[in-house]
């Protein structure tokens, strides 16, 4: 079985120029839908997908996120921001230990470029503001759906900040509060990974832009910044 058959891939868009570099890394079977920030044009001849215009508000994509959940049709749910990758066997990693072990969620680590450096964050022993990120986290969609976010953090979810930081602290926060989340350390997601492979592999980067690439030549990439990448000092 392809277990990205069931899982759906959320992504607020406010950078529809860099959809055809992030799509590479979305699974073929995998549910992709695409929330805009606001009415935006995206690219043609992406992979399939659900287009859903959402409202303009320009804050970190909460409201896409909610959007997106709301309009979610597989059981499980992986978060993908623009500038974001995924690793494209995600999926087939993770769903089978959720599903074995009946658990609701998993939190693993992350890899993030910015500047020119690229750090790891392992994942947390504990769920902590500015130590946890969006693309850390795969999980059951019915779980996910069944929370609840009172004002000033309203809503169903995803928690709404109205533009405030840190919704990915509070939503992995009530999510282990509500239903606990297995930890996974050797798995990781990928932060800021087109402006890494933007950065420091141009003529990789140039041939994806080209299409002259398919996403099974991303993995090895994306694991060679992994074994180069060190953890932050201020971790």
């Amino acid at each position: 079985m392809d277990f990205s058959e069931k899982l759906s891939v959320i992504t607020p868009v406010s950078r529809p120029e860099l959809l055809p570099i992030v799509a590479l890394s979305v699974p073929d079977q995998a549910e992709w839908l695409l929330v805009t920030d606001g009415p935006l044009k995206t690219p043609c001849g992406l992979r399939p997908h659900t287009l859903i215009q959402g409202p303009a508000t320009r804050q970190w994509g909460d409201v896409q996120r909610q959007i997106g959940l709301e309009a979610a049709t597989r059981p499980f749910v992986y978060f993908l921001d623009d500038d974001n990758m995924m690793l494209p066997t995600l999926g087939d990693l993770l769903i089978p230990f959720l599903e074995n072990g009946n658990h609701a969620g998993v939190l693993f680590g992350l890899l993030v470029h910015f500047s020119n450096e690229t750090h790891i964050w392992p994942c947390p022993p504990t769920i902590k503001a500015g130590r946890v990120d969006t693309a850390m986290f795969l999980g059951r969609t019915e779980a996910i759906l069944s929370l609840r976010f009172d004002e000033p953090i309203s809503g169903r979810g995803w928690p709404n900040l109205h533009g405030r930081r840190y919704a990915d602290f509070k939503f992995l926060e009530a999510f282990e509060e509500h239903f606990g989340l297995s930890r996974l350390p050797a798995i990781y997601g990928f932060h800021n990974a087109v402006h890494l492979l933007r950065r420091l592999e141009p003529q990789f980067y140039a041939r994806l832009e080209d299409h002259k690439l398919t996403r099974g030549a991303l993995a090895p990439i994306l694991n060679k910044y992994l074994i180069k990448a060190d953890v932050p000092p201020w971790w």
